[in-house]
């Protein structure tokens, strides 16, 4: 009988599901996909899914039913796409909502990244504000003091040409300097710490089934919820005091360094930092403000730390890039100085590095309204309001032409980078990224001769692309 009551109840359950999606299911009945069994749908193919194996089976799944798809999970319809027809046209529309950031919400808030649709022109102008303004002297001095005590680090595993992982070198250095560069302070150790451990905290959480979802995550793990908030409530505390403390002195136009709640805080740094542009803005509150602020900690750090590691294990293992690295920074040195903007063939370098290992793998949105497109392949069609479009930056950028490191190819005038987005919602910092990576990589190339040496990339998926066994390498002094 129990049985019978739990058939009866599933089979309803089943046509309630089919009954509200049949709208959809017309309109993606020309693409393929797997087969999405009554209510569950394709659930197994996210079950399976882990950080490990994300890149074979996002291969697999590719090779198997095309570039352009569909996927059912419950009543949810997923589009996974990686094909540039299509990735184009909806990349240049600005009327979708954002989605795929429902894991941080907790941390982010309502930053840019989980915002409303309405407010989200207005908040990107005002990010973009901060990073093309003219105080990119004043940072690129910043990160120049970050790049020599790297280089210090360095300089002991140059000596003994020791295999280590470049991560544990770069990451620290980068997270100072965006912290630095984004709160107008320089962060204590403290919240350094409790930041690190946040990001690496969601990392975990990333693509497990026990803690992806929010509910079976408070469900499941109680005790590691409770330190999450128990970090984010550091973080915004000593963000509260960044914050009274740049609303202190713009009002008294101090210098010096003020007390708030018997905590001393650094003396604020000669540069506009981005909480200062913030908070010039009347029409957030302190908890939008933190959010928007920890968003831009949150992506330059994990991006940023990322870029800078693959592309030094990539140039350690191509010694003829390095060599033509080498010698356009010689070329362009002058009084222990260089034009940044000059350094064209570092800047292809950097490029082809964000185009075969994009920091930001997905890009996501929800289609607010039907969506029409055109395609060579599949023909004009639409895709259905309601459904959550997922496109693979890495497998977009990739065919069997480009799969090897060929930095020679973003010299061309033609050539397109995808990894910072396309169209009205790309990144607003790509530039001023651009400009960060290549003052951390020039003084480094110029010191030191990276070796090709340890193993090779084992790639994973912890929001990021990384690699399990670290980022292999070694350097000598030139």
């Amino acid at each position: 009988m129990i049985l019978a009551s739990i058939f009866v109840c599933f089979c309803l359950a089943s046509a309630i599901n089919y009954c509200r999606t049949r709208r959809q299911r017309k309109f993606v009945a020309n693409l393929k996909g797997p087969i999405a069994w009554p209510l569950v749908g394709a659930m197994h193919k996210i079950v399976l899914l882990t950080q490990k194996n994300f890149f074979q089976h996002g291969s697999k799944y590719l090779a198997k039913y095309g570039t352009l798809t569909r996927c059912w999970i419950f009543h949810r319809l997923f589009i996974p796409v990686a094909d540039l027809e299509l990735a184009k046209q909806l990349l240049e529309s600005d009327s979708h909502q954002e989605t795929g950031n429902e894991l941080m919400r907790d941390w982010l808030g309502d930053s840019l990244l989980c915002c409303a649709p309405e407010q989200w022109a207005q908040r990107h102008r005002r990010l973009a504000t901060f990073f093309q303004s003219d105080n990119t002297h004043q940072l690129v001095k910043l990160l120049q003091k970050q790049a020599e005590q790297m280089c210090a680090e360095l300089l002991i595993y140059a000596e003994s040409r020791q295999v280590f992982d470049v991560w544990q070198v770069v990451s620290p250095k980068v997270l100072d300097f965006i912290l630095t560069v984004n709160r107008g302070v320089c962060p204590s150790d403290q919240y350094k710490e409790a930041f690190s451990n946040l990001t690496e905290l969601y990392r975990q959480r990333f693509l497990s089934i026990k803690s992806a979802n929010r509910l079976t995550f408070w469900l499941g793990s109680p005790l590691k919820r409770r330190r999450q908030l128990r970090l984010i409530k550091r973080i915004n505390f000593e963000n509260k005091l960044v914050l009274n403390q740049c609303r202190q002195q713009r009002d008294k136009n101090g210098s010096t360094a003020i007390k708030v709640d018997h905590i001393e805080l650094p003396t604020r740094l000669d540069h506009q930092s981005l909480i200062d542009v913030l908070a010039a803005s009347e029409n957030l509150t302190d908890e939008q403000l933190f959010a928007e602020l920890n968003a831009c900690n949150y992506s330059g750090y994990l991006l940023c730390s990322t870029t800078v590691c693959f592309a030094l294990v990539e140039i350690a293992r191509h010694p003829t890039v390095q060599q033509r690295c080498l010698e356009e920074l010689r070329a362009a040195r002058k009084d222990k100085e260089w034009n940044l903007r000059e350094l064209t063939f570092l800047e292809a370098v950097l490029k082809e590095t964000l185009r075969l290992h994009p920091p930001q793998l997905i890009v996501a949105r929800q289609l607010s309204q039907d969506f029409q497109y055109t395609h060579s392949k599949v023909g004009d069609a639409a895709l259905p309001a309601g459904a959550e479009v997922y496109i693979n930056l890495q497998e977009l950028q990739r065919s069997e032409q480009s799969q090897h490191f060929q930095p020679e190819r973003f010299l061309q005038p033609a050539a397109e980078l995808l990894s910072f987005g396309l169209g009205p919602r790309s990144c607003p910092a790509q530039q001023f990224s651009l400009l960060l990576l290549k003052s951390l990589l020039a003084p480094l190339l110029l010191q030191f001769e990276l070796l090709p040496l340890g193993d090779a990339l084992r790639p994973n998926l912890r929001l990021a692309p990384g690699s399990r066994n670290g980022f292999q390498m070694a350097v000598q002094l030139r």
